[in-house]
């Protein structure tokens, strides 16, 4: 058993509540095991043998609330201090990217330099105290950990900086980086002439629910509006996914057929060859699936997720040769894995795909921040960066889809829950609680992160316009008395910026 004791401000924590909390195996995935918090301890007990890591969600002091992690440690009868096994990872994971991006020679004025040398010292402070002062080591090793975030976060960004303004100058690229979705319901003409002018491509979401809530009823109005306004002013499309395995966007009576598995493939299969007949001749980009390796709603095995996701694929080359095909990766940090084991963790899925040599020509990856649903507690700007990063030996182009809201999420500002959702509105935040100008820095500080990867092709902002059915409450560009936000003024300042370079 994993044991780690947890201090507060000095003080044992009596009433300390886990959130997002689960095992990392040494293979980097989530591992089944049961956590509790007794007697001042946190308790990790193992399904599997060998060493783990523990992540949760903490509070780190000007950096926010974030999830994070220990490194990988072996079972003990005394437990750890949380705060200084925290504090290692970060430490480790900071000064590795050091080492990987060739940045040790970074000024020692530099902020990410004068944070890692600060949090090197508070660390080695805290280890010397930690069986004589554990009060003193935890706040030492709290200090060393905020160090280290700021000082990781601070790498991220210049190494991004550094690498864009590189891509930039080779002519490196792409010919449509900043998209945004829309929502099909609406469709005034100042929407449509602020995507026009913003924006270098749209994300157009066909929601399977929406299209066809009976049955062989299918009510094209809304997306053939936007398909034809599209194909009229001549702006490049990324539709889709085609099918969402995720509840909110399944038709309910599809799960009539959750147990015959034959006769639900047939009816996605007879789904995405009506879209693609219908939107084929406009339409070039397919993202065509979604949420398949979280494996969620039903409960396929491991041949069934890979049939449909070749079936899908292929479906659209053979209906549209030229077209180009994605596969949507959702919940990219894998915490869903350790409690469905039915599931497929997200880089093993994309590394089977290419490997099974499935007809398809890139990912794309959805990552929302911000609320307390599976995979959306917020994650510091390194971890971002990383998981992206470990997407680049696979050979595939990667579209990024991202979100994070323009106020605190609450309960009552979402949509009825599944039963399994948590109830907890608390999910944490970066830097300071989500307001419109903490998005409008997350916005910029992603979108350097992201495009300064040779691997990504794109970025898109989840939604345009904030409206009653979107996923992530708050988290469009503009309200829904249609006014920017400063995150859509900060974007397209960052896109023109773009432009000049290139021109």
């Amino acid at each position: 058993m994993l044991k780690f004791r947890v201090l507060d401000n000095g003080q044992t924590a009596d009433d300390w509540d886990l959130r997002n909390a689960y095992l990392i195996g040494s293979d980097g995935n989530a591992m089944r095991a049961e956590i509790s918090y007794h007697d001042r301890v946190i308790q990790c007990e193992k399904r599997e043998s060998g060493l783990a890591a523990l992540a949760l969600q903490h509070r780190v002091g000007e950096c926010g609330e974030l999830t994070v992690q220990t490194c990988l440690l072996p079972e003990r009868e005394a437990p750890y201090l949380l705060n200084l096994e925290l504090a290692r990872h970060q430490l480790m994971q900071l000064y590795t990217k050091l080492e990987d991006w060739n940045l040790f020679d970074l000024p020692t004025e530099h902020p990410a330099a004068r944070r890692a040398d600060r949090g090197r010292k508070l660390f080695i402070e805290a280890v010397n105290f930690q069986d004589t002062e554990s009060e003193r080591a935890e706040k030492l090793a709290q200090e060393s950990l905020i160090n280290a975030i700021d000082g990781s976060e601070e790498l991220a960004l210049a190494h991004a900086v550094l690498l864009l303004e590189k891509r930039k100058s080779n002519r490196g690229m792409p010919r449509y980086p900043i998209g945004c979705g829309v929502h099909t319901a609406s469709n005034g003409e100042r929407i449509r002439a602020g995507l026009a002018a913003n924006f270098d491509f749209v994300h157009l979401p066909l929601s399977w629910r929406r299209m066809a809530p009976e049955e062989s009823d299918y009510q094209w109005s809304d997306s053939d509006n936007w398909v034809e306004w599209v194909d009229r002013e001549r702006i490049p499309v990324v539709a889709g996914p085609v099918v969402n395995f995720e509840s909110h966007a399944l038709p309910d009576w599809l799960y009539i057929w959750e147990h015959d598995y034959d006769t639900l493939r047939d009816l996605i299969y007879e789904h995405i060859d009506r879209v693609v007949k219908r939107y084929g001749g406009v339409i070039a980009t397919w993202n065509v699936v979604s949420g398949l390796h979280v494996n969620s709603n039903f409960s396929f095995n491991f041949d069934q997720i890979m049939d449909l996701t070749r079936m899908s694929t292929l479906l659209i080359k053979e209906r549209q040769p030229n077209a180009k095909v994605l596969v949507e990766l959702r919940q990219p940090f894998g915490e869903y894995y350790g409690d469905n084991q039915r599931s497929i963790p997200p880089l093993m899925y994309a590394d089977l795909l290419v490997q099974s040599a499935v007809n398809f020509d890139g990912f794309s990856i959805k990552l929302l921040m911000g609320q307390a649903l599976p995979g959306q507690y917020t994650r510091d700007l390194m971890q971002i960066s990383c998981m992206l990063d470990q997407f680049s030996h696979l050979g595939k182009p990667i579209t990024l889809t991202i979100a994070v809201p323009s106020e605190m999420v609450t309960q009552i500002m979402r949509a009825p829950p599944d039963a399994s959702d948590p109830i907890d509105p608390n999910c944490g935040y970066w830097r300071k609680p989500w307001s419109v100008q903490v998005q409008s820095h997350w916005l910029e500080a992603l979108f350097k992160i992201a495009l300064s990867k040779p691997h990504v092709d794109s970025v898109a902002w989840h939604d345009l316009v904030d409206h009653d059915d979107i996923e992530l409450p708050m988290a469009g560009l503009v309200s829904e008395d249609q006014q920017p936000k400063g995150a859509f003024r900060r974007l397209v300042n960052f896109r023109r910026s773009l432009q000049d370079s290139v021109a």
